[in-house]
């Protein structure tokens, strides 16, 4: 079978120039030739996520990221607040609970976008919470959440924010700095449009003399944030405290600079947005329904349930691939029997992927089930878009 196309919500199928930089001999992760290019690197994160605060590139997945950051930020015993509304906030938890914080999770139904109130009137019971986390956008559902008002609670209550931006930073805007977030966590796989492997974090002043000030035998070593605050101030080539990926570095590198210089970074989160609608309006006209109403609708990822003469999603998912060459993602949780989940993000954001898939789909209703759709039906939201992404 020939490689298939990814429609998953990381990995993703990463443009020409990326690839290529990817396949470059490696370089050590210091000198004349790697630091440059890190260092630029660097300040086309912070372009992207909006901030002037210290950027970290550690070699990690996006989780290995948030498990440093919550470590590193909140104690043993300390009370957390977490919006838990869907599989990845549950992650967080699981990663706090690890390090043996107590966590407060304020649960809200999956699917659907956090509530502020029900927070407020957590934090007021718990006068002792130590931090505020929130997932901007849950990879297993597709929502997303109310970011500003929940930064507005973070101020009223003078808390530490703690944003999960593995799915999120690139894809849409969260102005980090101007939100308030003390540290927020993305990955390179996802809307940073490169391999996996990169786990980047934005750490601001108030988090940094919060980390300092605490105890860090709980962290370990490599996770531990103060100790890569510190390579960063005592060494100027080297300002990591450890060997850098510096093949997936090279590889970011180019993609940001495509984001940032090609399409501008209004323009990337345009074509983000244009990808959410074309696709969401192909799943409705085959008879899928998006889980996450319109309005709280994820600008990287859909999570659909498939029509209800289908049996299992499972059948739609393999039909998909032998028939088509497309790899869409198994839903999660309550949803994984009847949904699918597909990202759109790297090329699966662009015309060249999401017109064949919906035509897939098409095929598959008409084909497998006997429906009687018109030709071409999941593509009429796509074809009044005027755009050719």
């Amino acid at each position: 079978m020939p490689r298939p196309k990814l429609l998953l919500p990381g990995p993703i199928d990463i443009w020409e120039e990326t690839l290529e930089a990817l396949s470059r001999q490696v370089l050590p992760h210091y000198g004349e030739d790697f630091g440059p290019i890190y260092e630029e690197t660097v300040s086309m994160l912070r372009t992207i996520f909006q901030t002037r605060n210290d950027v970290i590139i550690m070699t990690a997945p996006g989780s290995g990221a948030l498990d440093a950051g919550l470590s590193s930020l909140f104690q043993p015993g300390e009370q957390v607040a977490v919006v838990t509304n869907g599989p990845f906030a549950n992650r967080l938890v699981e990663i706090l609970k690890a390090f043996r914080s107590e966590v407060i999770a304020v649960d809200d139904p999956w699917g659907e976008p956090g509530d502020p109130d029900k927070m407020r009137s957590a934090l007021e019971r718990h006068p002792r919470t130590a931090g505020l986390v929130v997932v901007a956008n849950d990879t297993g559902t597709g929502v997303r959440n109310p970011l500003k008002a929940y930064a507005g609670l973070a101020r009223d209550f003078d808390l530490p924010f703690f944003v999960d931006g593995v799915s999120a930073l690139g894809g849409y805007d969260i102005p980090v700095d101007d939100l308030g977030i003390d540290v927020a966590v993305t990955s390179s796989n996802k809307a940073l449009e490169t391999a996996p492997g990169l786990g980047i974090l934005a750490v601001s002043d108030r988090a940094w003399d919060i980390i300092r000030a605490r105890d860090s035998a709980h962290r370990g070593w490599y996770y531990d944030l103060a100790v890569w605050k510190r390579a960063s101030e005592s060494s100027g080539e080297h300002p990591y405290p450890t060997t850098q990926a510096s093949s997936l570095i090279v590889s970011l590198h180019a993609s940001l600079k495509r984001i940032l210089h090609r399409e501008t970074l209004e323009g990337h989160w345009a074509r983000y947005a244009w990808a959410r609608s074309v696709v969401r309006a192909g799943l409705r006209a085959v008879g899928c329904m998006p889980i996450v109403a319109d309005a709280a609708a994820s600008c990287t990822v859909t999570t659909f349930r498939v029509h209800p003469d289908v049996s299992e999603a499972a059948e739609l998912r393999t039909y998909l691939l032998r028939s088509h060459g497309f790899l869409a993602a198994q839903a999660m949780g309550e949803f994984a029997r009847d949904s699918l989940r597909v990202g759109h993000m790297g090329k699966a954001g662009s015309r060249e992927y999401i017109e064949p898939f919906l035509l897939g789909m098409e095929d598959f209703f008409r084909t497998v089930m006997g429906h009687d759709l018109p030709q071409g039906c999941s593509l009429d939201a796509l074809r009044r878009s005027g755009i050719s992404y």
